[in-house]
């Protein structure tokens, strides 16, 4: 009995110290990141605020403004600041071993704990411009319901883990070739416009609904719109099964190629 209180107390400790250790990284990131920057936080706020802009005015242009269920500002909002999420998740952790590879010499800080950490700062920050950009949309009259965060924040969490399997992925075959980060560049700038961010599945011609069954990213954009909208089609598209599969696949095996790629490339 008295063992399994002590092995209780000893997982509560080291969890403890590694929450402590995580949101330590964090805060150094945050400095790292935007503490160079005379407009900080704000320049993450005018980046997204400027991509919708754009797309708004080009769809209004073209006559091409109207989505069904949701205010056009609403629509964009969601989708760039979801896959702002899942993009940025993807580069900063492919990266995250070597632009913090001294903090590895303190025997408390893991691979993955630079990882974790950057993925929820940056999920995290995108959260807060989120709330800010939806909270000016409804102030300059673009009105919407909330009826459900899930939605949402099941796309987020998704997206997220999505994000940090990849991108271990591609920080474990950087160890390599420094390449991968070139071609993920690439994928990122294709990805943007194949994965829901700029138009609705309601607008896709039939020849191209098979992008629809096979791209969770897709899937998930959508999803996360159904929070602001009574009528939007965009959760009959989700397949929760096929989703979890691929996020916890793509999760463990980044973690297990993590792993396998340092223990090698130590050893050398």
């Amino acid at each position: 009995m008295f063992s399994h209180v002590k092995v209780a107390q000893n997982f509560k400790e080291a969890l403890m110290v590694q929450i402590r250790v995580v949101y330590a990284l964090m805060l150094r990131e945050t400095k790292t990141v935007f503490g160079r920057s005379r407009f900080g936080y704000l320049w993450v706020v005018i980046q997204t605020a400027f991509n919708v802009v754009v797309i708004w005015v080009i769809r209004e242009v073209v006559h091409s403004g109207n989505i069904p269920g949701l205010p056009l500002p609403v629509f964009l909002i969601c989708g760039f600041t979801v896959w702002r999420i899942f993009s940025e998740t993807v580069t900063k952790v492919m990266m995250s071993v070597e632009a913090n590879s001294a903090l590895l010499y303190f025997s408390k800080v893991r691979y993955f704990d630079l990882a974790l950490a950057r993925a929820l700062l940056i999920t995290a920050t995108n959260l807060v411009v989120f709330i800010l950009l939806m909270t000016i949309a409804y102030l300059l009259g673009y009105t919407y319901p909330i009826l459900s965060l899930w939605p949402c924040l099941y796309s987020i969490a998704m997206l997220l883990l999505l994000g940090m399997g990849i991108g271990l992925i591609c920080c474990a075959i950087r160890r390599y070739t420094e390449s991968i980060g070139v071609l993920i560049a690439m994928i990122m700038r294709i990805g943007v416009f194949i994965s829901g961010v700029m138009f609705s599945l309601s607008h896709l011609p039939p020849s191209m609904k098979f992008m629809i069954d096979w791209n969770p990213i897709l899937q998930l954009v959508e999803y996360s719109r159904t929070s602001f909208s009574y009528s939007y089609s965009g959760g009959e598209f989700l397949r929760p099964d096929f989703v979890s599969f691929v996020v916890i696949t793509t999760l463990l095996g980044g973690m297990a190629l993590e792993v396998i790629t340092r223990t090698k490339t130590d050893k050398l």
